[in-house]
């Protein structure tokens, strides 16, 4: 079996790149009271004579239930651009994007710093009842780091998060994206868009998405270098020809998620036994000077896939139309071909949750679409609010996330309780808090748990991978023998020595390598080797350096 990701590569890469060196400096907080336009001021007035920023490791702290109601975009100075809630249990602060004189609302955040927001609520409708600009999130700096964590963002008109330019991480983790929709163009409403863009990692873990019309993730013809979503729930999303545009990514995780309702428009009939219209596609990179086919990884496994009756119900009623699946024909031939690809464990399972949405008015919305040859004439709503949409003067209580909001958790009985790897249920584990406390505890300790003697000789996935600037490398000996750990590029030519020809007994043993050759030099990013040779056995594995 093929084994190239584990769960514990995904959330050490996420502590590796999210709290880098920059996130612990010294933090100067500062409390922004809710009211109109407090949060642009709190920003704007951050400033020295030029534009210096006045402390460029700012954190501007939002009151719990609080309401900030943005007159204009907020860009971000200096360096850095970090709104946090409070903490504490209350409702998180609400965040609202307030009509000018010509009743246009803008977008939240157009940062062309590096950005954090930690436990908000953005409200995909302003102040007067009306759709707010496409873009809650529109990332402007190139090679910018961007942290969205515990987020409620509801509605968008074209992409929850636009990464306008090249070679950003972006690390999305226990959110909640919403309602992403424009009826006037359904090919508008996804989660994230690379707007083509060569783009370094996007990491995407515990969080839910749902009711959205088109593919969740847009590429356009771009290339990720790492994409990563593990653990993910997606409801009623994709529409129609949506899929994770991922066909061009470099090294890419798609793990333990829950696709429900995914593509729920259907699938043409004339591409099932070929290709196209699939959850995971692959296709050439065409991309030397990043990575040649060979050297890519894909891993596709422990997912599941179903519908509801209503949704299952109306595409089998089309005779043109069929149901999604994981990977295409195309796929299956770079994953026969390339070792580093792997799709298994993938299963088909229809689960029904303790309190989903209702599909009336998508039933509704799908069945106009389909009549209409999907030209995208008077496109009826199918938003899901179950607090109703209104006006901040008239109806405040439509603002935020409901208190009766929709549960994605389910039943013990269906096998996605436990298909997900090390036997946790498939999906967002916010849904399931005691298991996600436990799988807390399983990421951590999966590779390195043991400490008593192996009762094989094994060498484990580096720690983290992909990493930056080090890494940890673990290894198990049955017995007494003498050993070398070494370091190879893709070419073979060995770059650095961990252990060099050393007796050693029985037991485990780390390593750490610090990203440099035997001569001290720092080496480029890429795809290396390590290999250890115990004895007469031989064991090799690959991990990826990111700068």
């Amino acid at each position: 079996m093929k084994k190239i990701f584990t769960a514990l590569s995904l959330t050490a890469l996420a502590f590796c790149l999210m709290f880098g060196d920059e996130m612990v400096i010294a933090q100067d907080t500062l409390d922004v009271a809710p009211g109109y336009e407090t949060l642009n001021l709190a920003v704007e007035g951050d400033t020295l004579a030029g534009g210096v920023p006045a402390n460029p490791n700012r954190v501007y702290r939002l009151q719990r239930g609080g309401f900030y109601l943005l007159n204009g975009t907020i860009r971000g100075i200096g360096v850095s651009l970090r709104i946090v809630a409070a903490k504490g249990d209350g409702p998180k602060p609400v965040l609202v994007s307030t009509a000018d004189e010509a009743g246009n609302s803008p977008r939240y955040f157009r940062p062309g710093v590096d950005a954090e927001w930690r436990g908000l609520y953005l409200s995909g409708i302003d102040n007067l009842g009306n759709q707010v600009e496409d873009n809650a999130f529109r990332c402007d700096k190139k090679n910018g780091k961007y942290i969205i964590d515990d987020c409620y963002v509801d509605g968008d008109a074209q992409s929850v998060v636009r990464m306008n330019a090249e070679g950003q991480k972006l690390f999305i983790t226990n959110c909640i994206f919403a309602n992403s929709y424009l009826l006037a163009d359904p090919n508008n409403g996804r989660f994230v868009d690379t707007r083509g863009n060569t783009q370094d990692t996007i990491f995407i873990q515990n969080s839910t998405f749902f009711n959205s019309s088109t593919d969740p993730l847009r590429s356009g013809g771009g290339i990720i270098k790492n994409f990563f979503m593990d653990h993910c729930t997606m409801v009623m999303t994709a529409g129609n020809n949506g899929e994770f545009d991922v066909d061009r990514a470099i090294n890419c995780v798609f793990t333990n998620n829950l696709l429900f309702d995914f593509g729920y428009e259907g699938r043409s009939l004339w591409s099932v036994d070929s290709t196209g219209e699939v959850a995971v596609p692959i296709d050439s990179l065409r991309a030397p000077n990043l990575a040649t086919d060979d050297q890519r990884t894909f891993t596709v496994k422990n997912n599941v896939m179903g519908w509801s009756p209503e949704v299952k119900a109306w595409i089998q009623s089309k005779d043109s139309l069929d149901f999604y699946r994981f990977i295409d024909a195309t796929a299956e031939q770079f994953i026969a071909t390339f070792p580093n690809m792997v799709a298994e464990d993938n299963i088909y399972e229809d689960v029904v949750f303790s309190d989903g949405p209702e599909r009336t008015k998508l039933l509704a919305y799908m069945e106009h679409r389909f009549n209409d040859n999907y030209a995208n004439n008077n496109n009826p709503d199918f938003r899901l609010d179950r607090n109703g949409v209104g006006t901040l003067i008239d109806n405040p209580q439509t603002f935020g996330p409901p208190a009766d909001d929709y549960n994605f958790d389910y039943a013990t009985t269906f096998a996605a309780y436990t298909h997900a790897m090390g036997g946790f249920p498939v999906g967002d584990l916010n849904w399931f808090p005691d298991k996600k406390a436990q799988w807390e505890t399983w990421v951590t300790n999966v590779e390195f748990g043991s400490k008593a003697h192996p009762t094989e000789f094994h060498l484990a996935q580096n720690y983290p991978n992909p990493f930056n600037p080090s890494t940890t490398i673990a290894y198990g000996l049955n017995k007494q023998v003498t050993v070398t750990l070494a370091i190879y590029n893709v070419l073979g030519q060995k770059v650095r020595t961990l252990v060099n020809h050393q007796p050693q007994a029985a037991g485990s043993y780390v390593a750490k390598w610090d990203g440099r050759n035997d001569a001290g030099m720092l080496v480029p990013s890429g795809m290396y080797v390590y290999r250890l040779d115990a004895g007469d056995r031989v064991l090799a594995r690959k991990m990826l350096l990111m700068k």
